[in-house]
């Protein structure tokens, strides 16, 4: 029986969100997700299949049929990840709204802090 892997999708043009995937790809359970730059073609077919807000310019996480944005997403992936990872769970107690805008707040500086990338280092 194969297991269907977690699709990742991140913003191909940011430094940061590459540090974030390159980072995952290095974790021994790297092998649970498939990654696409939002730019990319797979990416929007990806955006349209799931129903996705176009206006969603960071990661969105699709696990089976369910899609999981903001706070939501990086706790997936860190449940995913286990070993250190699954300890940053603990942030699951402070309430959705509050993470979520922790998460809008860096999101949205995520250019000014880390520039913007000509080109993505991820071509799945």
């Amino acid at each position: 029986m194969t297991t269907q892997k977690t699709i990742l999708l991140f913003d191909g043009e940011c430094k940061f969100c590459n540090f974030w995937v390159g980072l995952i790809q290095r974790q021994k359970a790297q092998h649970r997700f498939c990654f696409f730059a939002l730019q990319s073609q797979k990416g929007k077919e990806l955006q349209a299949k799931y129903n996705v807000d176009r206006n969603i310019d960071s990661v969105i996480v699709i696990e089976g049929n369910k899609v999981y944005y903001k706070s939501n997403a990086a706790f997936v992936i860190a449940k995913l990840l286990g070993g250190f990872w699954y300890l940053t769970l603990v942030l699951w107690l402070i309430p959705k709204p509050i993470r979520n805008w922790l998460y809008d707040v860096a999101a949205k500086n995520r250019y000014r802090f880390f520039n913007k990338k000509s080109n993505c280092d991820f071509h799945n």
